[in-house]
């Protein structure tokens, strides 16, 4: 067996470092480390404002801002503008590129919503603050670009916008009716860079950094918990003075979660996080796994209020009776999903899931690097360096005369030095897991070789032993290693980039502050919002 010092010199020849550390504790082997912002051996600093450059809306955040403002629900953005890379979530903004095919695609977009807009009398009218009396009613037009200019912009236009924008009247006068104003000044702004990106103005501060005015932080707070721009009631708490303090936004926030729109944002925060906004399988297997998971979420989060571990504990699972025998459940006999208990079957919690069991697959089979390596980077927020460009990662080990089964090919991996160290921190994991198949199907042994047993024995370096999903998911809450890359996760989806040193302290007081709070996911995301550093920012350098 490998030395504990041994094992750290392959895992640095691999990577340069993978630390798994156990929280609070120290690591002889590896003294603090400078790049890592949840180093437990950090010292203790003041938490400072996050860098947060000018990010793209998300084809997601413009869909919905879009149905605020006109009440489009055609989801134009999903279906027109180019997809963005999940890594994981779709608003990393270093991924976001404004090439001359997404701007050609947002003026297509934009054409075709105000279109269908001014041809409906019911969005028209819900965008119209007056009924104009004629074609040359320009003070029915100018209330038309305040309100909807407002609201687009998510703040008020000075005198000059608005003089700006009535002045396309003049233009448009000679092309037909007051409405051909109305559709001119709806496309300047709906094709606004104030629009399509998230601008956020403010304050500079004594220490550089910028303090964000009311509604750059009603926007900010909006795009984070609802996932669109801020509507007219929330513009209107901040003009109001609603969000001066802490404890202001925190309340405006706890209305705005506890909403459809709120709750909906939570799902899709865990969907990317968890791999299961996109299933490879078919579309009505699709939909029972992501229903299955979306439902402990919402009654984790906020039915009971419960401990977010519970997440990887809770002994029953939200399904129909297709997706009970599935998973060798007993069916309950009735229409629709319902909770159903794990019972004896080695099930517990979200682990067990087809919607996170169809993560790190290949083809029709299970890969245990992939899903070790999934289970590092996604639950344990661990990068692994990806394999040498002469080594052909899409096969798995091949079979030889001394080889057939999947457990003594992949053992091979521990065979060659440089490739144990990164192997050995994946592979284990994914062996822990193996007697589920890629659709979350119990299995015993191999399915093109039976006499190829499967133990579903797993190993946690560093950490532990376990067996299947259960033992996994006690594993984590035993040694408690899931708080820190869930409270990363959340900066990550807040400020569309990965944390760095400068993160350290605010990412360390929200692990903190979310243990000694019960480890509630609505009072993590109440805590992040209300952090006096929530509103402000610092520029990248």
């Amino acid at each position: 067996m490998r030395s504990a010092l041994a094992l750290a010199l392959f895992t640095t020849a691999c990577t340069g470092e993978i630390r798994i550390p156990v929280p609070g504790a120290a690591d002889p082997l590896n003294p603090v480390d400078p790049s890592n912002p949840l180093d437990p051996l950090q010292p203790e600093t003041p938490a400072l404002p996050a860098v947060v450059e000018l990010r793209r809306l998300t084809r997601g955040e413009l869909d919905l801002t879009l149905m605020e403002l006109v009440g489009d629900t055609s989801h134009a953005a999903l279906t027109l503008l180019p997809g963005e890379e999940l890594t994981p979530f779709d608003n990393d903004y270093a991924k976001q590129q404004a090439s001359a095919v997404w701007v050609e695609a947002a003026e297509r977009l934009v054409e075709q919503v105000v279109g269908e807009t001014l041809a409906s009398p019911a969005r028209t009218a819900r965008i119209m603050p007056c009924t104009p009396t004629g074609n040359d009613d320009v003070v029915c037009l100018a209330q038309f670009t305040k309100s909807f200019g407002r609201r687009a912009l998510h703040r008020p236009l000075s005198d000059e916008e608005v003089t700006e924008l009535t002045s396309l009247h003049a233009l448009a006068r000679q092309r037909g009716t007051i409405m051909t104003s109305v559709s001119l000044v709806m496309k300047r702004l709906l094709l606004d860079p104030e629009l399509l990106f998230r601008v956020e103005t403010g304050t500079a501060t004594a220490d550089g950094a910028v303090a964000l005015d009311a509604y750059a932080l009603a926007s900010r707070l909006s795009f984070f918990v609802l996932g669109r721009a801020p509507d007219t009631s929330l513009l209107d708490v901040a003009a109001a003075g609603g969000l001066s303090t802490p404890h202001q936004v925190r309340e405006v926030a706890r209305g705005l979660l506890d909403s459809s729109e709120g709750r909906a944002r939570v799902e899709v925060f865990h969907a990317m996080w968890l791999g299961y906004l996109s299933l490879p399988h078919d579309a009505m297997f699709n939909q029972r796994a992501a229903t299955e998971t979306s439902a402990l979420v919402r009654k984790v989060v906020f039915e009971d209020k419960a401990d977010y571990r519970t997440l990887l504990t809770f002994s029953k699972t939200f399904v129909d009776d297709t997706m009970a025998a599935h998973y060798g459940l007993t069916p309950a006999g009735t229409a629709g999903p319902h909770w159903l208990d794990y019972g004896a079957t080695g099930r517990q919690g979200i682990l067990s899931h087809a919607a996170l069991l169809s993560n790190g697959t290949k083809q029709t089979d299970t890969s245990p690097t992939l899903r070790g390596k999934w289970i590092r980077n996604r639950l344990f927020c661990q990068e692994i360096a990806p394999p040498p460009p002469n080594v052909t990662a899409d096969e798995p080990p091949p079979e030889t005369a001394g080889a057939v089964c999947k457990k003594q090919r992949y053992a091979a991996h521990d065979e060659v030095q440089s490739c144990a160290g990164c192997h050995l921190q994946m592979d284990p994991i994914g062996f822990g897991l193996e007697q589920f198949d890629r659709t979350g199907r119990f299995r015993s042994a191999e399915a093109a070789h039976p006499e190829c047993a499967i133990t579903g024995e797993g190993k946690l370096a560093g950490i532990g032993d376990f067996v299947g999903p259960k033992g996994l998911s006690d594993l984590m809450v035993e040694k408690n290693t899931l708080d820190q890359c869930l409270v990363t996760q959340v900066f990550r989806f807040g400020t569309g980039r990965r944390e760095a040193p400068a993160d350290g302290a605010l990412l360390r007081e929200l692990s903190r502050s979310f243990a000694a709070k019960g480890r509630r996911f609505d009072e993590l995301v109440l805590d992040y919002v209300s952090h006096p550093t929530f509103a402000q920012k610092k520029e990248a350098l």
